[in-house]
């Protein structure tokens, strides 16, 4: 009997959602999708369809349909959400499941092209719909019966130690790339450690209330330490980013992975919070071989801080924690967020000048994404700063690609300047100033005042 063969598709995003910062930003592989691929390869055909990997979206669509599934599965991102549905509607499959954060918390909308939307991982509710479990009773999935909508009883969340190990192919692809703050020598992989994180940021999908309600799980060390050993031994790999939300979350663990880290002779780049991050724990990142620590700063202004982006921290702990990571001779990234519901055009200026004051390695400016399932997305709603918004790609250019901003006081084309001008004070303030990235700022400033496309 010949298997089932099932398609896991990433769109290609990299480019629609960085536009002219593309250079400037890390495009890695989607490691969810990975994982799946890796619990379902004993039962069916599964392939893995990487948007990145290929020339232009009409190879990719092509390539799917040579392939000829039976299943698609497509991960969602809120900007990402119309190419989905060109997916759905230029390939040929019995079934399509939509999974990620959009659908998770779009779910009753997206069944209007998908025959159901995963709510949560997706690694047991898939294995059981392909082991031949109605798609009515999959535990994690939303479907419509009798043309009612209908969300199943949740599914368990794997022990992650259980889960096998993806196939890593940032090592044998000239696809994927390195942000200047996350750039290490190659070939390099990318790992998860944890899942979730639970803190309540209000612009984040990890957080509490989000993805899972923000549950956070770990790997074990021996576990994370299996497979960057099979990645050394076998891949022959020099470098890793971990892109756990928060690497350092519990300090005991912490200890116990730099340790074991530091025994393989690697650099890795990792992400963290400031509340997480000490003089000692800069130190252990710094002996087991990190070039690079990113904080989520989120703003400069303390009020906004508590009450748009309700982070738990105080500028205090970041100011610290940077100064931890310069003690130990950790680089560092500070990142930013532009646009919360009250900001204003002094506020945005604020966090620049906290920006220049923390003198980080690199910074990231960023405006604020309403996704849908976030605290700040329900604010904005309860508050008439949007609506329900379809994603447009045609309407909402610029970053955030596809959704409008909710910031009440500036409008999108002037978030866009303050975000440039941040840029290109920090870059001019450093000895050796990045100067492909002052163009890139300077061009858009041109454009900005040049056109009022952006709204």
């Amino acid at each position: 009997m010949q298997s089932r063969r099932v398609a896991l598709v990433n769109p290609p995003a990299a480019r629609i959602i960085y536009g002219d910062e593309y250079e400037l930003k890390s495009i890695i592989p989607c490691l969810g999708l990975l994982y799946m691929q890796a619990y379902t390869k004993d039962i069916v055909d599964v392939r893995v369809f990487e948007g990145e990997e290929y020339a232009d979206f009409d190879t990719m669509i092509e390539s799917i349909n040579h392939f000829s599934p039976d299943v698609i599965g497509i991960t969602t991102n809120t900007s990402t959400y119309p190419l989905c549905v060109e997916v759905v509607e230029r390939t040929f499959a019995d079934t399509y499941i939509a999974g990620g954060p959009y659908a998770a918390f779009r779910a009753e909308d997206c069944l209007d092209a998908f025959d159901a939307v995963c709510i949560g991982d997706g690694e047991v509710p898939l294995r059981q719909f392909l082991l031949g479990m109605p798609l009515e009773t999959v535990p994690g999935f939303a479907h419509r019966k009798h043309g009612a909508f209908v969300i199943n009883p949740p599914a368990p969340l794997p022990d992650l130690d259980d889960l096998p190990f993806p196939e890593h192919p940032t090592l044998t692809s000239d696809a994927y790339q390195s942000s200047p703050h996350r750039s290490l020598p190659s070939p390099w992989a990318t790992m998860v450690t944890s899942r979730g994180c639970g803190f309540r940021c209000t612009f984040c999908l990890s957080a509490k209330g989000g993805l899972n309600d923000g549950r956070y799980r770990e790997r074990s060390v021996t576990n994370v330490l299996r497979e960057l050993e099979l990645l050394v031994g076998e891949h022959g790999v020099k470098s890793v980013q971990f892109w756990d939300d928060t690497f350092t979350m519990r300090r005991k663990r912490t200890s116990e992975l730099t340790l074991a880290i530091k025994e393989l002779d690697i650099s890795y780049v990792c992400n963290t919070r400031s509340d997480k991050l000490d003089d000692s724990t800069a130190h252990q990142l710094a002996e087991s071989g990190c070039k690079g620590v990113f904080i989520g700063v989120e703003t400069g202004d303390e009020r906004l801080l508590e009450t748009d982006i309700s982070k738990g921290v105080i500028n205090a702990q970041v100011t610290a924690a940077v100064a931890a990571c310069k003690k130990a001779a950790v680089p560092v990234t500070t990142s930013f967020i532009m646009g919360a519901i009250n900001d204003t055009e002094t506020t945005v200026r604020r966090t620049t000048e906290f920006a220049l004051q923390l003198d980080a390695d690199h910074v990231l400016f960023n405006i604020y994404t309403a996704h849908p399932g976030t605290v700040g997305y329900q604010q904005a709603l309860a508050e008439g700063l949007i609506d329900h918004y379809e994603v447009d790609l045609d309407r909402y250019r610029g970053e955030p690609v596809g959704v409008p901003t909710i910031c009440r006081a500036l409008p999108r084309d002037k978030l866009h300047s303050l975000k440039a001008e941040a840029y290109l004070e920090f870059h001019r303030s450093k000895k050796h100033p990045d100067f492909q990235a002052i163009d890139i700022y300077l061009e858009e400033l041109e454009r900005i005042a040049a056109s009022s496309s952006l709204r």
